[in-house]
């Protein structure tokens, strides 16, 4: 009982978490830095091209996972300890399925364009990929005046709905599994690892969905709950439950968006070649179709090794 508390309730992360945050010089005002949005719901592919950003050259290409670990968690940090004078201990509990909440929508309503802006780019952040964290597309956008938007409106609403639908029981397994005890982490890290986890929180990367290691697999462990998961259950997510909604958001931004700015793509025809078209990189890295990037247990499945690796070790923890 203990231990479901203390991963409800993220205490591992609150306990041993590493203050660190992206320290770039911040561009000027109102200038994210940001060149591609990738817009699109969960399941519709945005992992897949998050994934393919990465390959053909923007090293901080994110999907929600660096969104939150990287940026949004110090941001909502900060936001709240403003609130309350400065309490870590009164910060709001992780968003759950248990503890379903706006908070995450209430600092994105509070945090002023130059805020995020600056926010964004002391992470030399290239590319975002907005699944689970929808409402972040207008305010991002805004500050990123250079950016380019992949839209992925390929999949009808029920071919989408039936997608999401066998994936969030999953995800949700995934999710209580994941955490892990890492109290030691703030004598390993300067001592024996170079301030491995320090660099890569101050430089914002390499993405955590591209590179990925045993120890970074530790900290993930403990700080997925707080600084990640949260995310998608407080407020700045999009689920539509019908099909008008589904079709008036994908419509929105075709309307607003310049369409030399806009590239509606779809995962069935589309490939590395247009990609690179699109962002005007006449070298195109890759070519051919985007190999698929695998959604549930993707750290397992993509860094097998560091799995098989981690697995005899969270065993002796959790037996002691």
């Amino acid at each position: 009982a203990w231990g479901i508390f203390c991963e409800l309730n993220a205490v591992w992360s609150r306990v041993v978490e590493l203050p660190y945050e992206c320290e770039h010089p911040a561009l000027p005002v109102n200038q994210s830095g940001v060149k591609v949005l990738v817009a699109g719901l969960a399941k519709s592919g945005t992992r897949t091209l998050s994934r393919s950003l990465y390959q053909i050259g923007l090293d901080h290409s994110y999907h929600s996972e660096e969104f939150g670990m990287f940026f949004f968690a110090n941001l909502a940090d900060k936001f709240w300890l403003r609130q309350n004078g400065g309490h870590w201990g009164q910060l709001p509990k992780p968003g759950a399925l248990h503890n379903l909440n706006t908070k995450d929508l209430e600092v994105l309503r509070g945090t002023s364009p130059e805020e995020l802006a600056a926010a964004l780019s002391r992470c030399r952040v290239d590319a975002i990929a907005l699944d689970g964290i929808e409402q972040v597309f207008w305010p991002v956008y805004q500050v990123s005046p250079d950016a380019k938007v992949i839209l992925l409106n390929w999949r009808t609403f029920k071919e989408w709905r039936t997608s999401l639908e066998a994936f969030v029981p999953l995800l949700m397994l995934e999710l209580l599994i994941m955490g892990t005890f890492g109290a030691l982490l703030h004598v390993i890290d300067p001592l024996l690892m170079g301030r491995k986890i320090e660099t890569m929180m101050k430089s914002g990367g390499p993405p955590i969905c591209q590179v990925y290691d045993i120890y970074t697999s530790m900290w993930h462990g403990i700080v997925n709950g707080r600084r990640i998961a949260t995310r998608w259950f407080s407020g700045i997510n999009f689920t539509p439950a019908e099909e008008a909604g589904y079709d008036a958001w994908h419509a929105d931004i075709k309307a607003k968006v310049p369409k030399e700015r806009l590239l509606e793509w779809d995962m069935r025809k589309h490939r590395f070649e247009d990609l690179c078209a699109f962002l005007e990189m006449p070298d195109c890295p890759r070519q051919g179709r985007l190999p698929r990037a695998p959604n549930l247990f993707l750290f397992a499945q993509d860094f097998p090794h560091v799995f098989l690796c981690k697995v005899p070790m969270l065993v002796l923890l959790h037996w002691i």
